[in-house]
């Protein structure tokens, strides 16, 4: 569920993470040996998740003082493996070695429990929320897997091979935000992954042109094949009946996972499903916009308009005020 399915919005400002350097096999990632202290490591990760503008907010308004600073951390952990490779200034066998790098010091954070010395501040910061919500190692090195995937991966044969990226890019960011409530829970895993995936779709719906100008086409290609629509259609920009069609294909399987995906809201803790909630409504409000658009995705990136985004604050501080009162119910009964 971080936003943008792990890309960077393109009104983001980029956050200035310093230089990296590559010399043969030795690596030193930004940042390394700085910001020491857990304080000093959390203000930092706070800072880069606060310095982002994205479509759907990941720490927001709506999050509990207990859980904002974890998620704050979690954010920072992908943004920065996000940033690792897709900005950094090298190509993509080099970007390669930077990844591996930042897998590196993440295990050394993941050792005895947690209690390991990695040298990236976001990494300090991200060994506390690991140790205290006991979450593992995994979803963490499959976010930086799929960071990999990209350097290597620019097209997709089929929507087995899509999912299987969605499965790294996208789920393990709802796995981690499940961790954070207090939820360790295979079929709320499995249901959180609807959202994540739709919300990794929708992106990549809303922004094929910004994907295209990185060489990364994530319409699978026997589907194209199927509606008609060629390799040499998409790379120039073309909009057709054929287009039209097959991008409907898509933003349909979208919906249908985030309604699939709207199962876990009554399953969790209250004040996570307003997040649950906000998400949702955020995607299928692209959604909606590409539907507007007659999706004709190329001449226009689909946004959701400031009036959308209000109505969309509204009703979720309105659900957000009846999640908060149904949790303190919940503690009263508790005790």
């Amino acid at each position: 569920m971080i936003p943008n399915g792990g890309h960077g919005d393109p009104m983001s400002e980029k956050f200035e993470w310093g230089e990296h350097s590559i010399e043969g096999d030795a690596v030193e990632l930004a940042g390394y040996d700085t910001y020491r202290t857990i304080d000093e490591a959390e203000k930092h990760c706070s800072n880069i998740a606060r310095s982002h503008y994205e479509n759907f907010v990941v720490s927001n308004w709506f999050t509990p003082p207990e859980v904002k600073q974890h998620i704050e951390n979690i954010y920072a952990f992908c943004r920065y493996g996000d940033d690792l490779g897709d900005d950094a200034p090298f190509p993509p066998e080099q970007r390669l070695q930077l990844l591996n790098e930042w897998e590196s010091d993440l295990k050394r954070a993941a050792e005895n429990d947690w209690s390991g010395k990695p040298r990236h501040p976001i990494l300090t910061a991200v060994q506390r929320t690991a140790a205290h919500h006991s979450i593992p190692v995994e979803p963490f090195i499959r976010l930086i897997h799929a960071f990999k995937m990209d350097q290597t991966k620019t097209r997709y044969n089929n929507w087995e091979e899509l999912r299987e990226y969605c499965i790294h890019s996208a789920d393990p960011v709802g796995h981690l935000f499940l961790y954070v409530y207090g939820h360790d829970d295979e079929e709320m895993r499995v249901l959180a992954d609807n959202t994540c995936t739709a919300l990794q779709l929708a992106n990549h719906w809303q922004d094929v042109s910004r994907d295209l100008e990185q060489d990364r086409i994530y319409v699978p290609l026997d589907e194209m094949e199927q509606f008609g629509y060629t390799l040499e259609m998409y790379q120039n920009k073309e909009v057709n009946e054929a287009w039209r069609t097959l991008i409907k294909h898509q933003v349909d399987r979208a919906q249908k996972m985030f309604d699939d995906g709207r199962k876990l809201w009554e399953k969790v803790d209250p004040r996570l499903a307003v997040d649950l909630r906000m998400f949702t409504m955020g995607g299928e409000a692209v959604l909606r916009s590409i539907r507007k658009q007659n999706y004709n995705t190329f001449a226009k990136r689909p946004r959701v308009s400031k009036l959308k985004q209000v109505r969309l604050f509204i009703s979720t501080w309105l659900a957000w005020k009846r999640a908060v009162r149904r949790h303190k119910r919940s503690k009263k009964i508790l005790t």
